[in-house]
């Protein structure tokens, strides 16, 4: 969550070199050869059926190629704090999703802690107190709840493919099959690309061998031992480490409505978190 949380941040350092979707591919395709070196040193290649190739691909295509075709596109418009708190609602919808296809029961308090969390994303896409559905701000937000929704359901998807296979076999079939995907959607901006700046080579590693090939695995591995529901609950630190980086690197001002929306979704994932730890 730690690596994640700076992400929001050098991605947005990056977009000044780097069309969206580039990053995005750039970023699997190195993690990708990092991953399948580690992977044939320690022999550890399966052969999958073709059902679970088809739930892999499925996961790659939500988890990683939609999701940051709006997390990056959405960052053009918006700020890395504000898409950061957004993500943070994530668990609150994980835990539904979790509740309508693995039978979790859904309590009152449940019910209260999404109207609650609900609430505190209304806050940080509408800031400014008005629904102007011009403006690049709530555009740059709404593609950053596009991409909660796609992380939701890849979330879902992982916990029935990290039940048979290590995570890093799961991460790493997961990398190559994105990477594949982005082909096509990024040949319309092959004529934009250019050599960039050591910065930008630096925060492009970042994010591929930190943010991709490492994070993953380890929240593959997160959702293999604590579930689905209670692996996303930590993505609520993610504002907090995206922030601290906004304001110290990027210089970005927190609104007070910004503040009531990540109080409100942090209260909310902390009594769902109580009242998961009761049972």
């Amino acid at each position: 969550m730690i690596f994640w949380g700076y992400s929001f941040v050098s991605t947005k350092i990056l977009l000044n070199e780097l069309p969206p979707i580039s990053i995005a591919f750039f970023r699997q395709v190195i993690a990708s050869v990092v991953l399948i070196g580690f992977v044939i040193a320690k022999k550890l290649f399966v052969k999958m059926p073709l059902k679970d190739l088809l739930l892999l691909t499925a996961s790659s295509f939500f988890g990683i190629v939609l999701y940051f075709i709006f997390e990056n596109t959405g960052l053009k418009y918006t700020t890395a704090s504000n898409a950061s708190i957004i993500v943070a609602a994530v668990p609150i919808f994980t835990l539904i999703s979790e509740s309508l296809f693995y039978k979790l029961k859904i309590t009152g308090r449940l019910i209260i802690c999404v109207i609650v969390s609900i609430s505190g994303v209304f806050f940080v896409i509408f800031e400014q107190g008005s629904l102007d559905f011009t403006g690049n701000l709530l555009k740059g937000n709404m593609l950053i709840v596009g991409a909660m929704v796609s992380w939701v359901i890849y979330t879902i998807i992982c916990k029935s493919l990290t039940q048979k296979y290590e995570g890093i076999v799961v991460t790493t079939y997961q990398m190559i099959a994105a990477s594949i995907l982005f082909i096509p959607l990024v040949l319309n901006e092959v004529d934009t690309w250019h050599i960039i700046s050591g910065s930008g080579i630096a925060n492009l590693l970042y994010l591929a061998l930190f943010c991709s090939a490492l994070a993953y695995y380890l929240y593959n591995v997160a959702v293999t031992n604590l579930g689905a529901t209670f692996s996303s609950m930590f993505l609520n630190l993610i504002p907090v480490v995206s922030i601290i980086g906004g304001v110290l690197v990027l210089h970005e001002r927190i609104s007070a409505f910004q503040i009531a929306g990540m109080l409100l979704i942090m209260v909310s994932l902390f009594f769902v978190g109580r009242n998961r730890d009761r049972k």
